[in-house]
C-alpha cells in the first residue's frame, strides 16, 4: 500500500520559518505530540478534521531555520492533544517561534520572539510553564470558590 504524503507549506528562510510555525502552531484546533530527532522537532497537529506533521529543523544553537508542513494519513485526528494549551499561548500575541532547544530527556523549551518560554515534554504535555500554570490556578480557584 502507498501513503502519498502532500507537502502544503516549505520555508527554507529562518525569519520565514520562524513566523509561520507560530502562525502554524496557533491555528491549529489541537496539538498532539512533539518528537525529536538529531535537530528536527516534528508537531502532530489537527486542523479542521485534517492531521498534519510541522517539522521544524533547528540550527546547532536551536535557533529555528526551517519548516515543512504536511498532511498525515486520515485516522491519526484528535479533538484535543496534549499540548493544545500551547495553540492559545502562541495565537495570543506572539509573532515568531525562533528557538527550540530540546534537553537529554527530548523536552523541547520553545523561545518566542517577544522572549516567552514554554515546555512541551514527549508524551506528557507541559512542564514548567508559568504563565499556563497560573491560568490552571486562576481557573480552579474560580471553580471552588
Amino acid at each position: 500500500m502507498w501513503i502519498i504524503l502532500l507537502t502544503l507549506l516549505e520555508v527554507a528562510s529562518p525569519k520565514t520559518a520562524q513566523r509561520r510555525l507560530a502562525e502554524t502552531l496557533a491555528a491549529a484546533d489541537s496539538i498532539d505530540s512533539v518528537v525529536t530527532r538529531d535537530r528536527t522537532v516534528s508537531f502532530a497537529i489537527t486542523r479542521a478534521g485534517t492531521a498534519f506533521s510541522v517539522a521544524v529543523t533547528t540550527r546547532k544553537s536551536g535557533e529555528v531555520s526551517s519548516l515543512v508542513v504536511t498532511e498525515t494519513p486520515a485516522g491519526r485526528v484528535s479533538e484535543h492533544g496534549g499540548l493544545s494549551w500551547l495553540s492559545a499561548e502562541l495565537a495570543s500575541g506572539t509573532a515568531a517561534v525562533t528557538r527550540l532547544a530540546v534537553d537529554e530527556d527530548g523536552a523541547v523549551t520553545i523561545t518566542t520572539r517577544n522572549g516567552r518560554t514554554y515546555m512541551a515534554i514527549p508524551g506528557r504535555g507541559s512542564g514548567g510553564n508559568a504563565a499556563i500554570e497560573a491560568q490552571w490556578a486562576a481557573a480552579w480557584d474560580r471553580q471552588v470558590h
